[in-house]
């Protein structure tokens, strides 16, 4: 009898020795390898990190019960990997967002809206959900808004001309216009509006039709850049998901299949576009903040690209894992509001309204005086 426990404690700490190797490059993976054409590893390796190092946590745990000096390996894994683990989480606890701004701050609110058709079905329809979601973001009086899958139809008065909702507290807006309905009046994509005056708008246009827009604002007697984008989705469908709940079915592996490619080759396309946007934002002269849904988490090469050396305002204010979307995990974050550093960041803030499958985001900062 003893000898079968003595040869079951052997073969779990075999086990354990073995996985705690498997996870420990995995979640080191990304951060030593990342040639693009295979960026789609790091891309899934992204999704998983959060998940890795609890898995991790845990090993350091048994490990301690079972066989203490074992705890050094997941412990130094996790102490490499600090990189991705200060991405991941934020320790600024106590730090209120405050609904009343300073008048010295800048206040920059970003969502993507859904297209204003929310994250589920609404009585009333599409056009009391786009007045929600318009009044959801002005009651915190932002001073510039940045939105993401926005739409409009440019037809005054039109119960869909969503430009009714905010033009009125700010007047100065640049659409990047990326897609067009079979309407001729009808556009879809990224929109910045503002209170202060535009002096320069440009559209960069990504292959997959999209695009990062910017616009120059004058602030008072300072010069002023802002960015916003939406890099490329998934592209699913809800037919994707049909067979999810027949593990066993053949339609069920395919099905699996095919959201797995979509998701390979939206990593890559948008690797590809995090390069274009970083090229873009290294040739502004001016203070600039970057926002938008870059469809890919904080240890991805997406966000590592787009990032440089500027400050993630939920890093700098924040606290916690920062969820900014519904779907897929409960740890992802991928929408940002990111400045160069002639900014402080004074504040950040995330906001479920239920009106779309992601949060608005919000950030107050300072402009630092020379």
């Amino acid at each position: 009898m003893a000898k079968k426990k003595s040869r079951f404690r052997i073969f779990i700490k075999k086990f354990l020795l073995v996985l705690n190797i498997l996870v420990s490059i995995l979640f080191l993976y990304p951060i030593f390898f990342h040639p693009l054409p295979l960026i789609w590893i790091n891309g899934f390796l992204g999704i998983a990190a959060p998940y890795l190092i609890l898995i991790e946590l845990l090993l350091i745990i048994l490990w301690l019960l079972a066989k203490p000096l074992f705890a050094l390996f997941p412990l130094f894994s996790l102490m490499v990997g600090w990189k991705v683990i200060s991405v991941l989480f934020a320790w600024h606890p106590g730090t209120p967002f405050s609904t009343k701004r300073k008048d010295n701050h800048l206040r920059i609110a970003s969502w993507n809206v859904k297209e204003f058709n929310g994250s589920e079905e609404m009585a009333a329809g599409h056009k009391f959900r786009a007045e929600e979601i318009a009044y959801s973001i002005q009651k915190w009086d932002p001073d510039i808004i940045c939105l993401q899958e926005y739409n409009t139809k440019e037809k005054p008065n039109d119960a869909a001309n969503h430009a009714l909702y905010f033009e009125k507290k700010y007047p100065h807006s640049f659409f990047s216009k990326d897609y067009q309905t079979t309407d001729p009046n009808y556009f879809a994509g990224c929109i910045i509006y503002s209170k202060y005056p535009i002096i320069d708008a440009k559209r960069t246009a990504f292959e997959n039709g999209e695009s990062v827009i910017y616009t120059t604002l004058l602030k008072g007697d300072d010069t002023i850049r802002v960015y916003t984008t939406h890099l490329a989705s998934y592209r699913f469908k809800d037919n994707d998901f049909e067979f999810h709940d027949k593990p066993t079915n053949d339609l069920a592996v395919k099905a699996n299949r095919g959201v797995a490619r979509k998701m390979k080759k939206a990593f890559v396309e948008r690797a590809v576009q995090a390069e274009m946007v970083r090229a873009v934002l290294d040739q502004s002269p001016y203070p600039s903040i970057v926002t938008g849904d870059f469809n890919d988490v904080p240890s991805s090469y997406t966000y590592k690209t787009i990032k440089g050396n500027w400050q993630d305002a939920f890093l700098q204010k924040g606290f916690g894992i920062g969820l900014t979307f519904m779907g897929l995990s409960p740890t992802l974050r991928i929408d940002y509001i990111l400045a160069n550093d002639h900014w402080e960041v004074k504040g950040w803030e995330s906001v479920d309204e239920n009106l779309s499958d992601h949060h608005m985001i919000l950030s107050d900062l300072l402009l630092k005086k020379n």
